[in-house]
């Protein structure tokens, strides 16, 4: 079944097919073994945004288990951000990033958690950096870091990164920043 569910995430299968696959592996593994594991972990990933509540749950499961486990943190992370649970979100970002400290992804989604959710902008311009450094031709980490610098008031700097990010369309970028700043 282990085999079959990397196969299918492979291949980019809907999460439709996906979920049943890993749901049945975390059945018929033993308590507590890898693939039990991997199972909650694949499971946590692909429900997050459409079922924050039982990610978080799963989650909550592995970290009992094994609590540096940087990727349950992370989901946890973003399940508690889709419940509206802010700080709990943010613990959990920094205890991943703990655990990874380099990872653009942790740092991505800990920066615009703080930018947008927690209205930190200032705060969050480090974590995006770092995300927007290590990753510099990522549309989404380039979108986000323009929107802290704007909200800090770094309007030149925020329109050359959101140039990054709309793939050097100027009327793109402008119809942006204008969205943003409620015009």
């Amino acid at each position: 079944m282990y085999t079959d569910i990397e196969w299918a995430l492979s291949q980019g299968l809907p999460v439709g097919h996906l979920v049943p696959m890993v749901e049945r592996l975390m059945r018929k593994a033993q308590p507590g073994s890898l693939h039990q594991t991997y199972a909650k972990r694949q499971l946590c990933e692909l429900i997050c945004r459409t079922e924050p509540f039982r990610a978080a749950r799963l989650a909550h499961e592995i970290l009992d288990e094994n609590p540096d486990d940087d990727r349950a943190l992370a989901t946890l992370g973003l399940a508690c951000l889709m419940m509206g649970h802010y700080k709990k979100a943010e613990k959990s970002y920094r205890a991943a990033l703990q655990i990874v400290p380099h990872c653009p992804w942790y740092a991505h989604n800990l920066g615009h958690l703080l930018d947008v959710a927690m209205n930190r902008s200032k705060e969050a311009l480090r974590w995006l950096a770092l995300a927007r450094t290590a990753l510099p031709h990522e549309p989404e980490i380039a979108s986000s870091f323009a929107h802290a610098l704007l909200r800090c008031g770094q309007t030149d700097r925020a329109r050359a990164e959101l140039l990054v990010a709309c793939a050097g369309n100027h009327k793109q970028v402008d119809e942006q920043i204008s969205r943003w700043l409620g015009e």
